[in-house]
């Protein structure tokens, strides 16, 4: 009897379509999402699923590579079969190939038994591996083996077993210029790159922002149990000039936290992240070139949360999280 361990799915380094929630979430992002530019990027993907070509889908972090992933999978004749999911940038090189490629029992300190790597348990599916850029040269060497020769060689085994797995990578790095750096190979790109899919960042899709906005505010009213949780209006100008570094998450972290600062279920631009309100308060104004005391810093914040309540000291004072006192003492050392 073959006494093999399977990986475990609810690790927080890999993801599997077994997770209703997570494909309800992917179908809910996409029914708000209605730019043009995202429904091209649909338009592409539909195509693309019919065929089991390698994808490389690239973009910022957090503008839904992996809803993409999952579109693709799901529109697949691979719909049927598993959709595995893993962190390629959150594992050591040793790891992370035993997860891939599975093990046999004592080829290494703590293989107690045989393992089926990732590549072998989707089989008639697809395989995602986010963040590919952060793979080691030796990894890319056996990655690439597999997309020539459709097989696996797991560590410790010295014969090869084929594999029938679509492979979708993603990742927010620049692939090219990493080749020229030599961190990464370019056998290996053109092998991933069959079809490129870049997804555009939420600053080129203006139409998307205020609905994943009212998206967000729809959902926190229930999970945080906030019946009457509304967007005061003033807010969405502050959402359409900001640039999203973050994207899509950003944007429902900094929902998330608007909701919870709020008193009475309104959601006002006090409320907001301090980078929203003002974007140049952010780390990028931490140069060499201007570097600021700790002590600064703290009245840069003060003050820009003080002019978000227009003035209004107690209301400062509460999303700071401090005394009334303790702001007017931290005031008056503001020069005049």
């Amino acid at each position: 009897m073959d006494n093999t361990e399977s990986n475990s799915a609810d690790r927080s380094n890999l993801s599997t379509n077994g997770g209703t929630e997570t494909n309800n979430e992917s179908s809910r992002f996409l029914a708000v999402t209605k730019s043009k530019a995202f429904q091209n990027i649909l338009e592409i993907a539909g195509r693309v699923a019919r065929f089991d070509s390698s994808v490389l889908i690239t973009g910022e972090t957090g503008v839904g590579k992996e809803v993409i992933a999952r579109f693709i999978h799901a529109s697949s004749p691979r719909s049927k079969g598993p959709l595995l999911s893993i962190n390629c940038g959150a594992l050591p090189e040793t790891l992370l190939e035993s997860e891939l490629f599975g093990h046999k029992a004592g080829s290494f300190t703590g293989a107690v038994r045989d393992r089926v790597g990732l590549f072998e348990q989707a089989a008639r599916g697809t395989i995602l591996l986010d963040e590919i850029g952060d793979i080691s040269l030796a990894t890319q060497i056996k990655l690439l083996r597999v997309l020539q020769e459709r097989e696996i060689l797991r560590i410790g085994e010295s014969i090869p077993r084929k594999v029938d797995t679509r492979i979708i990578a993603a990742t927010n790095r620049d692939l090219d210029l990493a080749v020229s750096d030599g961190r990464f190979r370019e056998d290996l790109l053109y092998r991933l790159r069959v079809i490129e899919i870049e997804v555009p960042p939420l600053r080129e899709r203006h139409e998307d922002i205020v609905s994943h906005v009212e998206y967000c505010v729809k959902k926190l009213s229930k999970r945080l149990n906030l019946p009457s949780l509304h967007l005061d209006p003033a807010c969405l100008d502050y959402f359409r000039t900001y640039p999203w570094p973050g994207n899509v998450r950003e944007l429902q972290n900094a929902i998330e936290r608007a909701a919870v600062l709020s008193l009475d279920g309104r959601i006002k631009p006090e409320h907001l992240p301090p980078q929203i309100l003002n974007p140049d308060f952010s780390t990028k104004q931490f140069s060499l070139s201007a570097v600021k005391t700790l002590k600064e810093v703290e009245l840069d914040y003060i003050m820009i949360v003080l002019r978000s309540t227009g003035g209004n000291k107690a209301k400062a004072a509460k999303i700071l999280g401090i005394g009334q006192a303790t702001l007017w003492r931290k005031l008056k050392t503001v020069p005049m």
